[in-house]
C-alpha cells in the first residue's frame, strides 16, 4: 500500500503479508475446488492472573486454543477464552473448560461454538449471532444454548449446576428443556433434573452478578469498544485491590460495583492526581485526563463477610481517522479508515483493487480485499481482534474466480505455523480492537500499551 497506508496501522502489516502469501501461493491450490460454509478458527487465551494451565502446561498470554484444548485456572488464577467475534468465556479460580469446536462464517460472525465446563464458575458473554449459528456451553448433565446474551454457569464439584442469566435468553437442556430470561436463575442436579425458574438470588461472593450494573454506569457518553470490565475476588474489611486501565485520553468513566457493606474507590490518573469517591454501589466517576495508565484502588471499608466487586472503565475516545493514531510511548492508539485506504490506492495508481473496513463491532474489525489483476478476480476477508498481547487475525473467506478456496488457503498458510494465521506480534500489548463509523467512514481502531 506504500506510504498512504501510513504503516502506523497494525493491520496494514498483516494485510500486506497476507496478500503476498496469497499471490505467491497461487500456483496450485487455487484450482482445487472445495466450498466451505464455515471456517474452523482458534480461540485465544486471555491471561489475567497465574496460575493457569492449557493441557496441564503453564499457559501463555495470547495462546491459541483449538478443539480438544483444556484450560484450567488454579487457585487465584483468572483467565478468559476469547473468540474472534468478541464473545468470551471468563473463568474464575478453580475452573476447568474444554474447547470442543469453534467455527466462523465468512463475514466473521460465529457459526458454531461448543465448550464443556467441567467444574468452576464462568461468565459467558455472547455477541448476537446470525440465523443458524449456535453457541453451546455444557455443564455437568446440562447444556446452555444462546444467541446473544450474558449468563453465568456454576458447576459444583458434586455435579450440580447453577445458571444465572443477566441479559437475553438462555435455553437450558437437561432431562427437560426450558428458557431462562434476564434476571432469572435455574438449578440443575447431577443427573440433569431442572428446578423451577426463579429470580436471581443475591450472592455476595459472586462478582459476575455486578457486571451489568457497572457496564450501565460507564456506558453513557463513552465509545463502544473502549469498555474494560475486571472482576475481583471477595475482599474482607480493610483489604484493597488495584485495577489498571490504559486509556488513549479523553474523558474516562470508571465505576465500582459491590453487593453491599461499604467500599470506596480511588482513581489515580496518568499525572498522579488522585480522585476519590464513595457511596452506595455503583460508585461512578467521570474524569477528563491525558492518555496513559489509570489506576483504580478499591478498599473494603466495612463488609460483614467477604464480598466480591467489579470495576468497569470506558472512554469517549473519538471515532475519527484524522489524527486518530497516537503513541505516547506508553499508550498506543492506531486507526485505519476507508478514506485513508482509498487515498493510498489512488496515490499509488492502483486500479481494480478494493480494500475496506466493513461494518462496525465493539470487539473486532473486518477487512475485505478484492483485486482483478491479470483478469483473475481474488477476494478475501480477515477478522482482526485482540489476542492480547498480540493482534489476532482469522481468515474467514477466500475466493478465486468466484470459487471458495478458504479451506485450501488455511491449510497452505498452516504450513508456516499457527502463529502466521492466528496472531500477529506487535511492539506493544494489544488491549482492544474495534470498528466504528463516523460521517460514513468505517474505521478500524487498535488500542494498547507498552
Amino acid at each position: 500500500m506504500g506510504r498512504g497506508c501510513g504503516c502506523s496501522c497494525l493491520g496494514c502489516l498483516g494485510v500486506v503479508a497476507l496478500v503476498a502469501l496469497l499471490v505467491l501461493g497461487s500456483g496450485y491450490w487455487f484450482f482445487v475446488v472445495q466450498a466451505s460454509a464455515a471456517v474452523t478458527a482458534p480461540a485465544t487465551l486471555v491471561l489475567f492472573n497465574q496460575p493457569v494451565t492449557v493441557d496441564s502446561n503453564p499457559a501463555t498470554p495470547g495462546e491459541s486454543l483449538n478443539a480438544g484444548d483444556l484450560v484450567e485456572t488454579r487457585p487465584a488464577g483468572h483467565a478468559a477464552i476469547q473468540f474472534p467475534d468478541g464473545s468470551y468465556v471468563r473463568m474464575s479460580p478453580g475452573t476447568t473448560v474444554q474447547i470442543n469446536s469453534v467455527q466462523l462464517q465468512k463475514n466473521g460472525q460465529l457459526q458454531t461454538v461448543d465448550v464443556l465446563q467441567k467444574v468452576g464458575r464462568t461468565l459467558v458473554d455472547v455477541q448476537h449471532l446470525a440465523g443458524g449459528a449456535t453457541f453451546k456451553v455444557g455443564g455437568h448433565s446440562v447444556t446452555a444454548e444462546v444467541r446473544g446474551t450474558q449468563f453465568e454457569l456454576l458447576v459444583r464439584p458434586n455435579g450440580t449446576n447453577l445458571i444465572k442469566v443477566f441479559e437475553g435468553t438462555v435455553t437450558v437442556t437437561g432431562r427437560q428443556t426450558t428458557k431462562v430470561v434476564a434476571g432469572q436463575e435455574i438449578e440443575v442436579d447431577a443427573i440433569g433434573n431442572l428446578s423451577t425458574v426463579r429470580p436471581i438470588q443475591r450472592d455476595a461472593s459472586d462478582p459476575y452478578e455486578l457486571i451489568a450494573d457497572c457496564i450501565k454506569a460507564v456506558t453513557p457518553g463513552t465509545t463502544s469498544g473502549t469498555l474494560q470490565t475486571t472482576s475481583g475476588d471477595p475482599m474482607s474489611t480493610g483489604q484493597t485491590a488495584e485495577v489498571d486501565y490504559d486509556s488513549p485520553g479523553g474523558r474516562v468513566s470508571v465505576a465500582l460495583c459491590y453487593p453491599g457493606g461499604s467500599m470506596t474507590l480511588q482513581v489515580i490518573d496518568p499525572t498522579g492526581a488522585v480522585h476519590a469517591a464513595g457511596g452506595t454501589s455503583p460508585v461512578a466517576e467521570r474524569i477528563a485526563g491525558p492518555g496513559g495508565r489509570w489506576r483504580a484502588i478499591v478498599r473494603a471499608v466495612s463488609v460483614s463477610a467477604a464480598e466480591a466487586f467489579m470495576v468497569a472503565f470506558a472512554t469517549d475516545a473519538p471515532c475519527a481517522a484524522e489524527e486518530g493514531s497516537s503513541d505516547t510511548g506508553t499508550v498506543v492508539r492506531q486507526t485505519l479508515s476507508n478514506s485513508e485506504i482509498q487515498k493510498s490506492i489512488a496515490s499509488n495508481g492502483l486500479s481494480g483493487v478494493t480494500l475496506q473496513v466493513q461494518g462496525t463491532s465493539p470487539t473486532s474489525a473486518r477487512l475485505y480485499y478484492y483485486s482483478n489483476f491479470g483478469g483473475t478476480p481474488i477476494s478475501w476477508t480477515v477478522v482482526f481482534y485482540a489476542a492480547s498481547p498480540n493482534l489476532g487475525a482469522v481468515i474467514t473467506q477466500v475466493t478465486v474466480r468466484g470459487v471458495n478456496v478458504t479451506t485450501q488457503v488455511l491449510k497452505y498458510l498452516g504450513s508456516f505455523g499457527p502463529v502466521s494465521i492466528s496472531a500477529i506480534p506487535q511492539d506493544f500489548t494489544v488491549d482492544r480492537v474495534y470498528s466504528c463509523a463516523a460521517a460514513g467512514d468505517d474505521i478500524m481502531v487498535v488500542e494498547g500499551h507498552r
